[in-house]
């Protein structure tokens, strides 16, 4: 009895160092970047990216865990720049970050009173 004790103890910690050695390798992973433009949201769990350089477009799998600056979905036309791993062969976004970009929209008030401004 005192044997399989032993042998018990000896497998118990094999098999922690295994695992604990798995789970360094996995947490050392790098993760790529995409930038592009939103072309599209599928069921809020795909996001559909466009590149800037080559027009080539990617499918990111979102989900709870992913993390967007600001904190909100990216509207479809903004510009993002996508953190990701490939996970079982499908890119999987960590963090999304949407990009201030191109110029923002005047508002209507404001547009009305600089032209009656500059018709006088």
């Amino acid at each position: 009895m005192k044997n399989f004790k032993g042998l018990l103890i000896i497998v118990f910690f094999v098999s922690l160092s295994i695992f604990l050695e798995m789970n360094n390798s996995v947490a050392q992973e790098t993760y790529s970047t995409f930038t592009g433009k939103v072309i599209g949201i599928r069921m809020r769990l795909w996001l559909d990216v466009e590149s800037q350089t080559d027009k080539a477009v990617m499918n990111f799998r979102i989900g709870r865990r992913t993390v967007y600056h600001p904190h909100r979905y990216p509207n479809i036309g903004e510009t993002v720049k996508v953190e990701y791993q490939t996970h079982r062969g499908v890119p999987v976004a960590f963090t999304v970050n949407i990009l201030e970009g191109g110029a923002k929209e005047v508002p209507k008030e404001e547009s009305k009173e600089s032209s009656k401004e500059s018709s006088k």
